[in-house]
């Protein structure tokens, strides 16, 4: 009898932006938000790569035939990211932004993993599962908040529509990924707690550096109005991040799962609107 033949449980979509009408400050005409969203940018294209990397690294001994297929999907959709957010940032440049200068940061704190003790496939997997999950939390808070997906210009919303969905239809692919390969014990737990510990005071302080550094090349940086305006629609009552806390503190339960966070109904209202077929 014939088996059914298995497929990834989320597919990848080739993607091809066009970034030429791009306002310089595109979202909602605030030069401090706009400048988060194109730090984060500026942070994709290396850290997308590395996330393939770590991942990849440990493939062959993965041997669930369904998570082989999705590790296949998950690094075509990080590779699709890499490339998409790679050309806008060259389209950043061309408009004046010098992102060259962040990608080499970004750079720099990637180099972090290959200091003695971190350098090893399992803590480079750690690092992944760490910052897939607050990318993934992050990108769900995204589409919760219409109010910030309509603030973003028509010319750049697509692109992170996009790009939250595919980051939470495989947000559970390193975790999974790293428990079948490590383990659950006590040791695989406490380096994957410490790498987050690790990763989000890196993450934490490259977006804030990113911002400072493109509002110093808007001649923005001592402006005290755009400081607090944007700190509040970070970290204040309804701030994009202070709004992840609750979701990035159950990374540390011991039972914690990253499906534990059903985004489900978020995917299917969004897929719907950017017209992908339902997979």
């Amino acid at each position: 009898m014939a088996t059914a033949k298995l497929t990834s449980a989320f597919p990848v979509r080739r993607q091809d932006f066009e970034f030429e009408e791009v306002p310089r400050y595109w979202v909602n005409g605030d030069a401090f938000m706009t400048h988060v969203f194109n730090g984060m940018s500026a942070l994709f294209p290396d850290g997308e790569r590395f996330f393939v990397a770590s991942v990849r690294a440990v493939r062959e001994v993965v041997s669930d035939p369904q998570l082989q297929k999705d590790i296949g999907a998950f690094i075509g959709q990080e590779a699709m990211h890499a490339k998409e957010h790679e050309k806008f940032n060259r389209g950043a440049i061309e408009n004046g932004y010098d992102l060259k200068v962040l990608e080499s940061w970004t750079k720099n704190f990637l180099a972090v993993a290959n200091l003695p003790g971190l350098n090893s496939k399992r803590v480079h997997l750690a690092a992944t599962v760490a910052l897939e999950h607050f990318t993934g939390i992050l990108s769900a808070q995204l589409l919760r908040r219409e109010d910030i997906v309509e603030s973003i210009d028509e010319s750049m919303r697509s692109l992170w529509m996009w790009h939250c969905i595919e980051e939470n239809e495989h947000k559970a692919v390193a975790f999974d990924t790293y428990k079948l390969v490590y383990g659950e014990g006590p040791l695989n737990y406490a380096i994957r707690m410490g790498t987050m510990l690790l990763a989000t005071m890196l993450i934490m302080v490259a977006i804030h550096a990113f911002v400072a550094e493109l509002l110093r090349q808007d001649d923005k940086l001592f402006n005290g109005r755009e400081w607090m305006s944007g700190m509040r629609k970070l970290w204040g009552k309804k701030g994009m991040f202070r709004q992840i806390i609750p979701e990035f503190v159950d990374y540390f339960k011991p039972d914690f799962h990253p499906w534990n966070h059903d985004t489900e109904f978020l995917l299917k209202r969004y897929r719907k609107r950017l017209g992908f077929q339902q997979h």
